[in-house]
């Protein structure tokens, strides 16, 4: 039964529970991904395995735009509630199918096209998944607490790579090295089945956004959402994707890259690798609503360069530490620190580009904007920071080079073309 009335809380709750799942799911990769390179790739070349790893992870990040077109059109016609109800089932169900793969032993290339198919159907559901939950989220809020109620959205990413990164430490402390290198690590996978079970639950129980009940009601619905959002707004879709790329890199030179690292360099062992970075991730969740918080305060444009300031200046210290440090407190806090500038770009970033784009258009344009920008920026981060490291050997060449390069740049775009939108009238 639709709750025609739902509370503020409830409806954060529901939209947060399923992006966090969704979140949960698309992490379990990179959080098995000494693993996965093991199992799904040949032994021949262990250097070669851990850059295709890496490069199918980000093939789930190039296909995202094709799922911000897809369920961005359907979520500007249909409805935000029924859009992101689908991306949920999808992301669930796809994950759950990694989990039931064979390895290559057992079925040679064929296990790696499978997984790759499977990451790219992942890729397509997130790109409808989070501008639908932020937009529909936004469209809820209070005009002077979005960027806080928001930032509850915001905070899944951290929470689903620290659930993913702690179920596989926890998963893996109960078996025999042997029986998860055999079949516990696909525990993780098959787990998102219960989980997608619950988020779809709860959004069952969710009516349509306000505005866009507004907006149908008096038939203005566009016709071609994304058609529109490029005709009339594409200098806001090139400065989201500026901004979402600066965000993308930090992101996943810090909750991607950072197993390859970890394992590699200081050589922690994969499960230890996972217990410090899922450790640190949960740890952040305060960090995330506060910097939300300040976002309705200070602004966005403001709390975003702080994020990004941040990460430009901790960034190559902190793994110069993390690569001779052997303390697993010094590990856990210099992954805290790197994660924490991700609190200040992310916290906000949802809201500063859903808040750039009026409700016919909202799920299209933010989706978009934001998927470009994640996609092609950070879904690649982490092979091409690997790959500057292999080909200077060293392993921090490509934060220098790649990183703080991408950072720059967006920071500049958010100094001189990102407008504030703190207070700015969403209804029309």
């Amino acid at each position: 039964m639709l709750l025609a009335h739902m509370s503020l809380k409830f409806v954060i709750a529901a939209s947060t529970v399923g992006t966090l799942i969704e979140w949960y799911d698309f992490f379990v990769y990179a959080s098995l991904s000494p693993i996965i390179s093991i199992l799904f790739f040949s032994k021949g070349d262990p250097a070669a395995a851990t850059i295709y790893t890496w490069l199918v992870f980000a093939t789930g990040f190039v296909v995202r735009p094709v799922g911000a077109l897809v369920f961005g059109h359907l979520g500007d016609r249909v409805g935000r509630k029924s859009t992101f109800l689908v991306t949920l089932i999808l992301m669930g169900l796809s994950t759950a199918g990694i989990g039931l793969l064979p390895t290559y032993a057992q079925v040679g290339l064929a296990a790696t096209a499978l997984l790759a198919a499977l990451r790219i159907v992942q890729g397509i559901a997130l790109g409808g998944e989070y501008g639908g939950a932020v937009t529909y989220a936004l469209e809820y809020a209070p005009s002077d607490r979005r960027a806080f109620y928001v930032g509850f959205i915001s905070a899944t990413p951290p929470l689903g790579l620290g659930l993913s990164s702690l179920t596989v430490f926890l998963s893996s402390a109960f078996l025999t090295q042997q029986a998860f290198a055999s079949w516990g690590w696909r525990i993780p996978f098959l787990l998102a089945l219960v989980l997608t079970a619950l988020g779809a639950y709860l959004r069952l129980k969710l009516a349509e956004t306000p505005l866009f009940e507004a907006l149908r009601g008096t038939g203005a619905v566009a016709k071609v959402p994304i058609v529109e959002a490029f005709a009339k707004y594409w200098r806001w879709i090139l400065v989201g994707i500026a901004i979402a790329a600066g965000h993308a890199v930090l992101a996943y030179t810090s909750t991607a890259y950072i197993f390859t690292f970890l394992t590699s360099v200081p050589k922690w062992s994969p499960v230890e690798a996972n217990a410090i970075v899922g450790t640190a991730a949960i740890l952040q969740l305060p960090l995330y609503i506060f910097a939300a918080w300040l976002g309705d305060r200070l602004g966005r444009r403001l709390v975003y360069v702080i994020g990004l300031v941040l990460g430009i200046a901790t960034y190559y210290p902190l793994y110069t530490l993390l690569s001779t440090s052997r303390d697993l407190a010094v590990a856990v806090l210099a992954v805290f620190a790197l994660i924490g500038a991700t609190a200040f770009t992310f916290s906000i970033l949802g809201t500063a580009l859903a808040e750039l784009f009026p409700t016919r258009v909202r799920y299209s344009g933010m989706s978009i904007a934001f998927n470009i920008g994640i996609g092609f920026f950070g879904g690649f981060t982490p092979s091409i920071v690997g790959a500057i490291g292999l080909a200077l050997k060293n392993p921090l060449a490509g934060v220098a080079l790649y990183t703080y390069v991408v950072a720059a740049a967006a920071l500049a775009v958010a100094l001189l073309a990102l407008p504030e939108t703190k207070g700015t009238d969403i209804s029309k």
